[in-house]
């Protein structure tokens, strides 16, 4: 695989397609796809904010996952440039967001994403590792 996430319209909605070697990999993937939609260009890495999120399901954790990136930029007023990912597990993951306060002068803001959802939601285990597909409420 040579790309890491692609973007696609989804009707008044957006979403991506992300991909990993494993779980991990596909989160984080998928956190810099939906960094992506958010905006464009540098974020410096001035804040770390710490994550931590367990699920039901592969899929409810991609959801889940993308849903607290979304909170945590919100409540805090920050957007994120990286992600890492330090520990995971069968539906569990926990990391940190580096990015830092946002401001509409320095950041080409592109959509306003409220919300992950389960609307054409797809985790697949392939031969080379996982596929992922979300549509994000804007």
């Amino acid at each position: 695989m040579t790309d890491s996430f692609r973007e696609f319209d989804h009707g008044g909605d957006i979403g991506i397609e992300a991909w990993g070697a494993d779980l991990a990999a596909l989160l984080e993937n998928a956190t810099m796809g939906l960094f992506g939609l958010v905006r464009r260009g540098r974020v410096e890495s001035g804040v770390e904010r710490p994550i931590r999120v367990s699920s039901a399901s592969a899929e409810d954790l991609l959801v889940d996952w993308l849903g607290e990136v979304i909170s945590l930029s919100g409540i805090h007023g920050e957007v994120y440039g990286s992600v890492r990912i330090d520990r995971s597990g069968e539906w569990f993951a926990e990391g940190v967001l580096a990015g830092e306060r946002a401001d509409a002068a320095k950041h080409d803001f592109r959509f306003d994403v409220k919300a992950a959802t389960y609307h054409k939601l797809a985790v697949e285990k392939k031969g080379d590792g996982y596929h992922g597909r979300v549509v994000f409420d804007l």
